[in-house]
């Protein structure tokens, strides 16, 4: 499978590791967060520095911002909804819940990761299709998106709740917000795009292609399931007869059917 985007565009062989439902979830949830991110602090932006800047046209940069961040809002809830219904209502989207919920193995493969890192074991882990790291991020991001969400609705239509409800709200929002900016622009960027062996970028986030080396170095135990299957797949050819078309001459060609069989 060839591969269009990205510094590591060399010919060589490509795993569908993200669908194209997947890619697109995932770049409505990225692309609304650092925007909501963006929009956000600017409320935290001392006026007279804005005013500074655009002068009086202040009330309708404030105004425009508060629309947009609805909009925004709006579409990371809609993007989160849609994630969540391909992962509940779809064959490929149950399995990755499945393979996202974390099990007794994690906690044993994070210790031996954390001793091999420090120096105190030689023996790497090796991880399938997610590791610990990976379900924690994704857990704590469900969490995260969940908090954030309610917690602007609370303050949209803060009219219909108690002030100290959207008071503790507005706390919270903004706290999530930090948090998670801080977790994305550091654990995120660094264990999926920094890190040697992938920097500048892991390029599946647009084609949701990961090169077999990749997933050889990082999930080796689905790689070992995909080569399996692949060996498994091409016995299976080989054992399926081929027919040939029956000749129409020879000693046996002018039986009938039933008993040339």
């Amino acid at each position: 499978m060839a591969k269009k985007w990205g510094r590591r565009a060399e010919d060589q062989e490509y795993f569908q590791r993200l669908s194209r439902a997947e890619v697109w979830q995932h770049n409505i949830v990225w692309i609304c967060f650092v925007l909501l991110v963006a929009t956000g602090m600017m409320s935290l932006i001392p006026t007279d520095w804005v005013v500074k800047f655009f002068g009086s046209y202040t009330n309708q940069v404030y105004s425009y911002r508060r629309i947009a961040h609805l909009i925004l809002a709006a579409s990371l809830i809609a993007g989160s909804v849609w994630h969540l219904a391909h992962g509940f209502f779809t064959k490929r989207g149950r399995q990755m819940l499945l393979d996202l919920i974390p099990n007794l193995t994690d906690a044993i493969q994070m210790k031996q990761n954390i001793q091999y890192m420090l120096g105190m074991s030689n023996f790497k882990p090796k991880f399938d299709r997610f590791d610990y790291r990976e379900k924690m991020e994704y857990i704590f991001g469900l969490i995260g998106t969940t908090v954030i969400c309610v917690t602007g609705v609370v303050m949209t239509f803060a009219h219909y709740f108690p002030k100290f409800i959207v008071d503790i709200s507005g706390t919270v929002h903004l706290c999530e917000a930090t948090l998670a900016s801080i977790t994305i622009s550091i654990w995120h960027f660094y264990a999926i795009h920094w890190k040697p062996g992938q920097f500048p970028q892991d390029t599946c986030w647009i084609d949701g292609l990961m090169s077999m080396e990749h997933l050889k170095h990082e999930h080796p135990l689905q790689w070992e399931k995909v080569m399996k299957e692949r060996e498994s797949a091409k016995k299976k050819q080989e054992d399926i007869p081929i027919f040939t078309t029956p000749s129409t001459s020879g000693p046996f060609s002018n039986l009938p059917e039933s008993e040339e069989e």
